[in-house]
């Protein structure tokens, strides 16, 4: 019963997600969209389905601005027992958007996020997947899609938002509570500057957040920051915690770093 409690609420919140993103958008044939008033700060606005009519199915939801500016791409849910880092991309579709472009991805691995596993056998783990293939795995094809927004839109900067199982202060073998930034510089002086501002809102020292060494290879942000060298990050939260703080903490650190590209107020 435990279980299938679980699985009610994480189907919950994935269609809050859906509809959440959504909802802001005009100009589109997305069916959830319904008779909801757009985000009038956006005047141009898109869903581009990523491998349409398979069962592994997910959108991207692009947000452009009436003001030239940088593009900027968030992805969330690579993992499917990663429900906050899917959860705190999709709160980005409320934030109206200053300049330039945001492209939000947050259910990236939508049937895992249904199962509330990591992954399927048949879709493969899409953070090792990067740059992908247009005919691979169904991982690669995934990250293939995604490597192409990043390309179209010419992506400035890359946020990842997953979860680790512990707290890394408590087992160094987790990432909870760490940010990964690419080599560059900007990546490590603003991942640095994200970690000093959430800290200041977490009590419990174990619980801080700390920088870690460059993201995985094959990972969303490791292909962006070595290949398209812009800034990129893995934002790890520990699954330790309650649901609604490993959310907002993902939310806080993502809206700083995307924030210092003035894309969207801080």
């Amino acid at each position: 019963m435990k279980e299938k409690a679980i699985s009610l609420l994480l189907m919950a919140l994935l269609l809050f997600t859906i509809n959440g993103c959504a909802k802001n958008f005009h100009d589109t044939k997305d069916p959830s969209v319904g008779n909801a008033q757009p985000n009038t700060a956006i005047t141009n606005m898109r869903v581009i389905s990523i491998l349409p009519e398979t069962p592994y199915a997910t959108n991207a939801y692009v947000y452009e601005s009436s003001k030239p500016g940088p593009a900027v791409i968030i992805v969330g849910g690579v993992h499917g027992n990663e429900p906050a880092g899917s959860l705190a991309a999709q709160k980005f579709c409320e934030v109206p958007v200053k300049k330039g472009t945001l492209i939000v991805v947050p259910r990236a691995n939508a049937t895992a996020l249904a199962a509330n596993v990591r992954t399927l056998p048949e879709v493969g783990d899409i953070n090792r997947a990067y740059p992908g293939k247009q005919d691979g795995t169904y991982a690669e094809k995934i990250s293939f899609a995604i490597v192409q927004l990043m390309n179209q839109y010419k992506v400035s900067m890359v946020v990842d938002l997953h979860e680790g199982y512990a707290f890394n202060a408590l087992d160094s073998k987790s990432v909870g509570e760490t940010i990964l930034p690419g080599k560059d510089d900007t990546s490590v002086l603003l991942a640095m500057d994200a970690v000093e501002v959430i800290n200041q809102k977490i009590k419990e020292p174990y619980k801080r957040f700390s920088v870690l060494a460059n993201p995985i290879v094959g990972s969303t942000a490791h292909y962006a920051n070595s290949y398209l060298q812009v800034p990129a990050f893995t934002v790890e939260t520990s699954d330790k915690q309650a649901l609604d703080d490993r959310v907002e903490y993902s939310f806080q650190i993502a809206k700083f770093l995307i924030s210092s590209q003035g894309v969207i107020e801080k």
